[in-house]
């Protein structure tokens, strides 16, 4: 997608003296210095107006710097702030782009920005920064990839942050700018004349190969500290997809009732499984461990055969790849237990001309499909966190028997982590551990069904309240998704089913002592359940 490093936006400000007295107005005291300090020599300060709703009421640090990402408008909020500047809430009205952050930013006389960059933020990753110049002196030099930009009172510029940019403020007065992170859209297009984009639909399956090709590099190429500069291709092959397919990726009334309940497990729906593909970390990373365990297997004699597992109706993980290996190398068996799955993605992989790389389309439940083939990979991300709700565990222990002996599943491991929670929420690292890899899924499949059973003594001192499981993801080799990289790390708690008094007076080791239990269950609502088993002589477990 095409950018630009900076353009003054047709849209000007009037810079009224009731607007800098509000300005001026706000406490002084609450103007925060940049906490990124090897950043700048000098003064450079920010004052939050508007930044992430949950933090309305929180430490003003949270409010003015973004600790942690989210791309949806709705998790946003003006704060208090913003309310004493109504002519520049006023001018914020009339930016028809969904606003996620907007905080004034003051640069004193002789402070200096040192060159940096902000990875992702400009047009072409999906996110802008929109610069309103409140107040200025002609001395203030701003730098973009070694072109010097100046930026007057009153007027309104982007600023391509991914770029190498620096600022030197060698005048007197302050520098005052109200800076704003919004999400790219056709109107912003429209503001920086850059060229509408062109949809799939309408281009030559060469085109669509390439636009394919050039996503799947990006995703595939893109070093690990710049990760989230792929919030742009990843958004764009999700969105892209769906239109070409005629999906509605994002109905406006959505229940979610086409799941299938399976005797392991919940199949999710077509839409759900699309909406997957959404999350930028999952499917990068996911799709870059696929691409390494591919090419390791090169060049061989026959085809690297893969086993695609709830395929969903993109095969977000496998699509992009596909044209960078050709029919020759590379031969995948789609498997869905939906058949209008199996349609939208057929018919997708004709449109990009990718037809010689599949070797079948198959519609039938993986927990029971019986091959005839072994495959070098076999490929299902048909989890949440904890292995929770879907039939991962059981598609795995089901297939590994059609895995050859050099094969890999990927994820290559599962791994599980538990702490406990006391009553402030406090976290005590615990010593239960589980993975779900290939050695457990054989396990499985030969009647050992606690494989994946986790237990461990309680801490010596404080009160457990409920089970932390933390789940980490090897994709394959150094491919990894960890802490809070997208919604299958995130934490699981299990409760205790036990009033405050109990858990208080019998959860506390020093007191009774026990051991906490972690069964893990493949039946048709897969997951772990708790007990907590007392070191007396008596036994009763206590189930959470």
């Amino acid at each position: 997608m095409l950018d630009i490093g900076f353009r003054r936006l047709p849209i000007d400000c009037s810079i009224s003296p009731t607007l800098m007295a509000s300005i001026e107005a706000l406490s002084n005291g609450e103007w925060l210095a940049h906490v990124n300090r090897a950043c700048y020599d000098g003064a450079w300060d920010v004052f939050p107006l508007r930044g992430l709703a949950k933090y309305q009421n929180q430490s003003p640090i949270l409010q003015a710097f973004a600790l942690e990402e989210s791309e949806s408008e709705a998790d946003f909020d003006n704060y208090a702030s913003l309310q004493s500047c109504p002519e520049l809430t006023t001018f914020l009205n009339q930016l028809s782009c969904p606003i996620l952050s907007v905080r004034l930013m003051r640069l004193s006389p002789g402070a200096a920005i040192a060159p940096h960059r902000d990875h992702g933020l400009c047009f072409s990753k999906g996110q802008a920064r929109l610069h309103l110049c409140l107040q200025t002196d002609p001395d203030v030099e701003f730098i973009v990839e070694g072109e010097s930009v100046h930026m007057g009172e009153g007027e309104f510029w982007y600023l391509n942050a991914d770029m190498e940019h620096a600022v030197y403020h060698r005048g007197s007065k302050d520098r005052i700018h109200v800076v704003i992170d919004c999400i790219a859209n056709d109107w912003l297009r429209n503001m920086l004349g850059l060229p509408e984009h062109r949809e799939l639909a309408d281009s030559s399956v060469p085109e669509r190969q390439a636009w394919l090709a050039n996503l799947a590099e990006q995703i595939v190429s893109c070093p690990h500290e710049e990760r989230y500069g792929l919030r742009q291709p990843v958004r764009e092959l999700a969105t892209s997809l769906a239109n070409l397919s005629a999906l509605e990726l994002h109905p406006d009334i959505f229940l979610d009732t086409d799941f299938t309940m399976t005797p392991f497990g919940k199949a999710v729906s077509m839409t759900t499984a699309a909406q997957c593909a959404e999350e930028v970390l999952r499917t990068a990373v996911l799709v870059r461990g696929i691409h390494q365990a591919i090419s390791e297997r090169l060049p061989s004699e026959q085809p690297v055969s893969v086993l695609y597992a709830g395929t969903g109706p993109f095969a977000t993980l496998l699509l992009p790849l596909m044209g960078m290996f050709s029919a020759e190398q590379l031969q995948v068996t789609m498997l869905d237990i939906h058949a209008e799955s199996l349609e939208k993605l057929q018919s997708l992989v004709e449109s990009f001309g990718l037809g010689e790389r599949v070797a079948d389309y198959i519609c039938a439940d993986a927990t029971s499909w019986q091959s005839e083939e072994l495959f070098d990979l076999i490929v299902s991300e048909t989890m949440k966190a904890a292995l929770a709700t879907e039939p991962q565990v059981s598609i795995f222990s089901h297939l590994v028997a059609s895995l050859k002996p050099t094969g890999s599943l990927i994820p290559q491991a599962v791994e599980l982590t538990t702490n406990g929670l006391d009553l402030n929420g406090k976290r005590i690292p615990l010593t239960a551990k589980g993975q779900l890899d290939r050695r457990t899924a054989s396990d499985f499949a030969n009647g050992n069904h606690q494989a994946l059973d986790m237990s461990a003594p309680l801490p010596e001192q404080g009160s457990i309240q409920a089970i932390e499981i933390c789940t980490e993801i090897q994709v394959y080799g150094h491919h990894r998704l960890t802490g809070y990289d997208c919604s299958l790390n995130l934490p699981f708690v299990i409760p205790f089913s036990l009033p405050t008094q109990q858990i208080t007076s019998g959860f506390n080791k020093s007191e009774a002592g026990g051991d906490v239990q972690l069964a893990y269950s493949t039946g048709s609502e897969p997951g772990y359940t708790l007990s907590f088993i007392p070191s007396t002589t008596d036994t009763t477990a206590i189930e959470g």
